[in-house]
């Protein structure tokens, strides 16, 4: 058995006074062949376009010609004359109930006749009446009512029609078809106003003083009408003329409600309210790829906390916690956050105390990072894996996004920006919708929750509710989307949650890679120029060498190169020589992937044990780092969601206030001993400065302290 789905065999045919519409256009034919046909415009001459015939039989397959047969045909005029609608169907429900009557009495008359039961004579019609009234009622519809004292008696079938008007009705039938049967009696009636100029004129000028932003009601206009009529009336009066009518308050409430309701609203409400309540509502962007549109908004948290951190307030001079938010104040914070248009996963999310162009880049590159630490973090049982290079990012017009730290660091990625229409943002309904969701679903179950306005807020004092330190806000924000809101069926994705959709999309298409470590360095990081001498070069007392810098050394000699590098990992750096860019790694392999927060805080960490000490034990500062990523990795996780600040003065106040004078130095190896095995371990002599003050002050005095011999070399300033 052979199936055959080919379309294009099929031919079509049009009459000459056929109007034919093809996509949409009205046409007539003027010339066919076996090729095709020839169609003019249906309201010109001059213009013409030609289907062949596979074109039209594709083009009918898809419903997009519409015929209307005879359409130029004198008989189809008339019909046009009476016809209130295209469509029977189409008739409003009256006019199909009257029409329905009459079809069914002349089918019955039609079948009668033929059978030769009746005559069309006055006599015969009349004396069976009643058997032509139980034959309509086979004819007619389910809806059919008979006997309704409440129907008119133009669609009750027990009221049947006489001889005379039973026989206009089969002739009407008989020359137009069923549309010789519709009336029009839905336009009957006298719908001139009774007013006359001076009156309607008069009125609607009351009547659009409804359309103010004061907001007076259909009362309130109704009293200005007669106010303003008996003026009139007085002045008429005065020149011997006739009182004008007042009008009624029903004749002012039609008045105001025939003002166009678009024009109403935008009046009483504002432009904003207006293009809400009328804008239409379509199917939306069709996107089918994951981050094929990222949209990028600043919110206010809707919620005062207290600026503290409590995993590393201890960890952190005042200048970081006060740069970083966590000074102990109430404030309000702001997300920068980022969302999937296709997905409708968060990508990202940065907090800060003062949004601008620093954190709107760091939400970009949140996006192309995985988020696995923070979601780990707050002990989250869904991954937060969802990172790539975006296709295009839509924000606003604000100030953050306009900044040449944003614009040039899409521009250096190749993604593509675009600032939608200020105070539209309906056109960022995805990124918008997503923080009313924050506010109707996350901030509720957090205290210190302030108000979108008075009314909501009410009595309550969100300033001594305040009891949520930063920990607790950063905790709840990635939780619940993590875990809740990634995990939640959503209406724009059909009932499909957000993360069951970024899996079979991603599955479906791939997304883009996110960039290498050097580019993030260039994109994302810091740049600043490096002294290049024989130990290479040194940023945050952290030295950087390789053999391509000793090449290039023995070129030039001492020199200043440009160097990117990035705070969250200080582990290599990227040094150009010449034109080219090159990867330089820490002499100190173990700072690989070591933020430059995490590095400050173990040197502030170990030089708190001898606050007069300038030279620090690397082992020793290795171990710090190690301590305090596994006591803080949540603490710290939670206050990388902050918006850091390393600028160059940022790290000139580091390199002042923390390395100022501090060297760092390997811990020397004991000696071996000569034909034994292992090593030599010296005795341990306490150092003069474990001796008790009392101790050492005499041994001073007395000019003998006690020489100290450990392996960790303390040099005094």
């Amino acid at each position: 058995m052979e199936l055959n789905f080919n379309i294009d065999n099929v031919r079509y045919a049009f009459g000459k006074l056929d109007r034919v519409h093809i996509n949409g256009m009205a046409c007539k034919v003027i010339y066919h062949s076996e090729e095709g046909y020839v169609f003019g415009a249906d309201d010109s001459e001059a213009l013409a376009h030609s289907y062949s015939h596979e074109q039209l039989s594709r083009l009918g397959a898809q419903g997009r010609i519409r015929v209307e047969l005879g359409y130029y045909d004198v008989a189809s005029a008339r019909k046009r004359l009476v016809q209130s609608a295209g469509f029977v169907s189409d008739l409003p429900f009256k006019s199909y109930a009257r029409l329905s009557k009459k079809d069914a009495y002349c089918e019955a008359l039609l079948e009668l006749r033929r059978d030769g039961l009746i005559k069309m004579t006055d006599e015969s019609l009349g004396a069976n009446m009643v058997l032509i009234k139980g034959k309509a009622l086979e004819y007619a519809g389910k809806e059919t009512r008979a006997g309704d004292d409440r129907l008119d008696i133009s669609r009750n079938f027990g009221e049947a029609p006489s001889p005379r008007t039973l026989r206009r009705w089969l002739v009407a039938k008989e020359e137009l078809g069923l549309v010789g049967l519709a009336d029009a009696m839905h336009r009957r009636g006298n719908r001139t106003r009774v007013m006359g100029p001076e009156e309607t004129g008069l009125l609607m000028t009351e009547v659009r003083k409804y359309m103010s932003p004061e907001k007076p009601t259909i009362k309130m206009i109704h009293e200005g009408v007669q106010i303003a009529f008996d003026e009139r009336n007085e002045e008429r009066v005065k020149v011997g003329l006739g009182v004008l009518t007042t009008p009624s308050r029903e004749t002012v409430r039609r008045a105001v409600r025939e003002l166009d309701p678009f024009q109403v609203t935008l009046a009483r409400e504002g432009e904003a309210a207006a293009r809400k309540k009328y804008r239409p509502v379509l199917s939306g962007l069709d996107l089918t790829r994951p981050l094929q549109r990222v949209e990028i908004d600043e919110w206010q948290v809707d919620l005062i906390a207290l600026m503290n951190d409590s995993g590393m307030s201890g960890l952190l001079t005042d200048d970081e916690r006060a740069a970083m938010g966590l000074n102990k104040d109430k404030a309000r914070w702001w997300i920068t956050a980022a969302i999937c248009c296709t997905t409708r996963c968060i990508l990202s999310m940065v907090l800060s105390r003062q949004p601008g162009g620093e954190a709107a880049t760091q939400a970009v590159q949140m996006i192309m990072t995985n988020k696995g630490k923070w979601a780990d973090a707050v002990g989250a049982l869904t991954a937060w894996d969802m990172h790539g290079r975006p296709e295009l990012i839509v924000t606003d017009g604000g100030l953050a996004f306009k900044s040449e730290r944003f614009r040039f660091a899409c521009a250096d990625l190749a993604i593509a920006t675009e600032i939608a229409i200020n105070g539209v943002p309906e056109v960022r309904g995805t990124i918008e919708r997503v923080f009313k969701t924050f506010v109707l679903d996350l901030m509720p179950r957090l205290s210190g929750r302030t108000f979108s306005n008075i009314l909501e807020k009410g009595d309550s004092d969100p300033t001594k509710r305040a009891a949520l330190t930063v920990d607790d806000l950063t905790f709840a924000l990635v939780r619940w989307v993590v875990d809740i809101y990634h995990n939640t069926p959503h209406r724009g994705l059909d009932g499909e949650t957000p993360i069951a959709c970024w899996r079979r999309l991603s599955t479906q298409w791939g997304v883009m890679p996110p960039p290498d470590m050097h580019a993030a360095r260039t994109v994302f990081g810091q740049h600043k120029t490096a002294k290049l001498d024989k130990t290479g070069i040194t940023i945050l007392k952290v030295r950087y060498h390789s053999e391509k810098l000793a090449t290039w050394l023995r070129r030039e000699d001492s020199c200043t190169v440009n160097v990117r590098w990035h705070p969250k990992d200080i582990g290599a750096v990227s040094v150009q020589l010449g034109d080219r860019w090159h990867e330089v790694p820490s002499v100190d392999a173990s700072l690989e992937g070591v933020s430059a927060q995490t590095w400050l805080t173990a040197t502030r960490t170990v030089r708190a044990g001898n606050p007069k000490s300038n030279r620090l034990d690397l082992p020793a500062v290795r171990q710090a780092i190690k301590a305090i990523e596994e006591r803080n990795e949540a603490a710290m996780a939670a206050a990388s969601l902050n918006l850091e600040d390393w600028s160059g003065d940022a790290i000139e106040r580091a390199e002042r206030k923390v390395l100022a004078g501090v060297e760092f130095h390997e811990r020397a190896s004991s000696p071996q001993n000569d034909n034994e095995l292992g090593r030599a371990i010296r005795d341990h002599v306490e150092p003069a400065d474990a001796a008790p003050p009392a101790q050492r002050a005499a041994a001073k005095r007395a000019g003998s302290a006690p020489k100290t011999q450990t392996t960790l070399k303390i040099e005094e300033d």
